[in-house]
């Protein structure tokens, strides 16, 4: 008989990866996966589409199908959806639904009570009755406690265990819900606590939508875990090289959405960032004794730095002074101002700011800079090799606008 093709996901991580390569990394052709034999590429496909099919839009090329997600403001986050696998057996989900309805109907039970209950209610009921042990019951039953499923209770020097009642959602923390799901880190968790609730449209839109690190919510849950717990962080990367960290804090881009974990990579020992989605699993080692040491450094050294870009080097100088008029132009002023994180900006005259700051890498506020040209009068830098490049920079932009706008006269 043929082998019937199994829908179920045994590891995350397994169907993290894929998703990666399937949608994020650029979509895999057949004649491109490498990983494992192709069969496991139909497979995987096959199974993630089925999570995904209301996003999923495709078109026939002369390459052949190409697929592609499509995601419009008012559907929910699809890779939410993958958080929602879980493989199982047939033992297991006969379990699920026989002990939830055990104490559904008859409220807290002991174990062997339940322990009858599914033996005199339910296996009875079977022609030929299911092979299920007691320790089996019970397993499930310790599993779905430290789930959240059900609860343990002692009374009477007995322990008992009762459906645990769902998460109470006051209505004006709905809301909240909607918006930190999309934009927090580990915002699944959002997403969960709203699917106890009749699904409603969010009341958010957003101009930057970033799906795609939900699939890192647990590495980021494991992060959070060792900043406040003060432990150390064992990592695998998906290069296979392993790393241990003591962790410092968990960076998130406003301009990309990547996050970044910051901490003092053991070898070397030097203050590093690590991008989450290059993370493959992280796990919680034991508690660092002389953390606040670890600390205070990191405090001193991160107002150094313009993003997650921490080095050895000396600190480098960077001043401009910027044309923006007042009274017309105050809403530069205002940005420039809620945006010069360490900098200092202040008005020289009606018509020009100086802004002033010192970074260990000039390099990193590249991105912030270039969207003040046009605006920029002069720069003054200690870094020379930083300086000649940007200027380059912007010479070779000026000439590329140059030649386009004589192309256009001609």
């Amino acid at each position: 008989m043929a082998r019937q093709f199994n829908e179920l996901v045994k590891d995350f991580n397994s169907i993290r990866s894929y998703a990666r390569d399937f949608y994020i990394n650029g979509y895999k052709q057949r004649e491109d996966f490498q990983e494992k034999s192709l069969r496991s590429y139909d497979n995987e496909r096959r199974r993630i589409e089925s999570y995904l099919r209301d996003y999923i839009e495709w078109e026939q090329t002369a390459q052949g199908k190409s697929l592609r997600l499509e995601v419009t403001q008012e559907q929910e986050h699809p890779f939410f959806r993958l958080w929602q696998t879980k493989s199982f057996t047939k033992n297991d989900i006969f379990l699920h639904f026989v002990l939830l309805d055990c104490l559904a109907v008859g409220g807290v039970q002991s174990l062997p009570q339940l322990t009858k209950m599914v033996h005199n209610n339910y296996l009875n009921q079977f022609s030929e009755p299911l092979s299920l042990t007691d320790i089996t019951i019970r397993n499930k039953v310790k599993e779905y406690c430290q789930l959240g499923i059900l609860e343990e209770i002692e009374k009477d020097k007995r322990i008992i265990y009762q459906l645990k009642p769902l998460v109470p959602l006051p209505d004006n923390v709905v809301d909240i819900l909607h918006f930190f799901k999309e934009v927090a880190p580990a915002g699944v968790i959002g997403q969960f606590l709203l699917n106890q609730l009749v699904p409603a449209a969010s009341p958010f839109t957003f101009k930057h939508r970033f799906i795609v690190h939900s699939l890192d919510e647990q590495v980021v849950l494991n992060v959070l875990a060792g900043l406040n717990q003060r432990r150390l962080l064992h990592l695998t990367h998906f290069n296979g090289k392993e790393s241990t960290m003591v962790p410092m804090s968990l960076y998130v881009s406003t301009e990309t959405g990547r996050q970044y974990l910051i901490g003092q990579l053991m070898r070397p020992n030097i203050l590093s960032s690590i991008r989450i989605d290059g993370i493959k699993e992280l796990s919680l080692g034991s508690v660092v004794k002389d953390y606040q040491t670890y600390r205070d450094a990191f405090e001193q050294k991160k107002h150094r730095a313009w993003n997650g870009s921490f080095n050895q080097q000396r600190l480098k100088s960077l001043k401009i002074l910027l044309r923006i008029e007042e009274g017309k132009e105050d809403y530069l002023m205002t940005r420039l101002t809620r945006e010069q994180r360490m900098g200092h900006s202040r008005r020289l005259d009606r018509q020009t700011v100086s802004f002033e700051i010192e970074l260990t890498d000039l390099y990193a506020i590249n991105p912030f800079l270039r969207t003040f040209i046009g605006k920029i009068i002069t720069i003054e830098s200690s870094d020379l090799t930083w300086l000649e490049q940007f200027n380059d920079d912007l010479d070779q932009l000026i000439t590329l606008y140059l030649s386009k706008e004589a192309d256009h006269d001609n």
